[in-house]
């Protein structure tokens, strides 16, 4: 794009932003017009805008300049996206002028690190400790932006790894594909039994920004798709020989609903906790429960 069309669409853009701070100070749509080769600088200030032009007109150097002031009555917010480059899609800054922006975006969340602990329903031999959820929040972000807020529709991936590595606890797959507590082979010696979960999710997520503060949260319903699972029993036996049973035929809830919350600092950091009510194993597992996830957030 040549200079001369960044100078018209810098007229547009400020010309309508005087025309959106309400008050005595409203001006016309045209703010300045050059049409030779130029170097343009915008300055932005709490007070207004200023447009300085500097060039030649011929052999003969130039400078022409235009101030936009905002109205005693007019709200202006700035934000500008703090996320890493990799993180950040769009809208890399917003300036709202009057009564505030409300447009369609697309954005990027970052991840989710917890602890998960398997309540209820015969999971109790579950270690919260030992059991940790990875989670791409999500990887692409339909949004509808408003005044401080957000609401919006992604797409991501979760991972769920729920531990046990009591010595007198495995886990077991029966005949009707559900999961059950049984033990590890006589003399053996128990390393850990675990149930790993891998979900498709789409999360639905309504954001605030906290006035006067760089705090963001962030709530609402995730809807999982869960594709696989699977259980690993890890163990030595009599012989001194690292052992290891595997089973992926395991029937299990194909659709669930999480409910999410957080709270992060400058889109850098933050915690969240996520519940769902529904159960991981279909209903005539033995074991069956409810997961509950406290973590760190990064980039949301």
């Amino acid at each position: 794009m040549n200079t001369l069309y960044r100078i018209l669409i810098f007229i547009l853009v400020f010309g309508g932003m005087s025309l959106a701070a309400k008050g005595e100070n409203e001006r016309g749509d045209t703010l300045l017009n050059v049409v030779v080769e130029s170097k343009v600088v915008i300055t932005e200030t709490s007070a207004g805008t200023t447009i300085t032009v500097n060039g030649m007109d011929g052999e003969e150097p130039f400078e022409a300049s235009v101030v936009t002031e905002y109205g005693a009555d007019a709200s202006v917010t700035m934000e500008r996206d703090r996320q890493p480059a990799l993180l950040r899609w769009i809208n890399e800054r917003t300036i709202c002028v009057g009564d505030g922006c409300s447009h369609w975006d697309v954005s990027v969340d970052g991840l989710c690190l917890g602890l998960t602990d398997a309540m209820g329903g015969g999971g109790d031999y579950m270690q919260w400790s030992k059991s940790i959820e990875i989670s791409w929040l999500s990887c692409i972000n339909v949004l509808y932006r408003f005044s401080r807020s957000n609401i919006s529709l992604g797409l991501g991936f979760d991972w769920r790894n729920y531990k046990c590595t009591l010595s007198d606890r495995a886990l077991k797959v029966n005949e009707m594909r559900g999961i059950e507590w049984g033990g590890y082979p006589e003399g053996s010696r128990p390393r850990n039994s675990r149930l790993k979960v891998f979900s498709v999710q789409f999360p639905l997520l309504y954001e605030w920004s906290i006035p006067k503060t760089s705090l963001r949260f962030k709530a609402g319903p995730i809807l999982n798709l869960n594709t696989y699972a699977s259980v690993k029993t890890r163990y030595q036996d009599a012989g001194g020989n690292e052992c290891e049973e595997f089973n992926k035929n395991i029937a299990i809830n194909k659709t669930t609903v999480d409910f999410f919350g957080s709270l992060s600092w400058n889109r850098t950091v933050g915690i969240y906790v996520r519940y769902s009510p529904a159960n991981v194993l279909k209903s005539h597992s033995p074991i069956n429960f409810n997961p509950l996830t406290l973590g760190f957030t990064l980039f949301i």
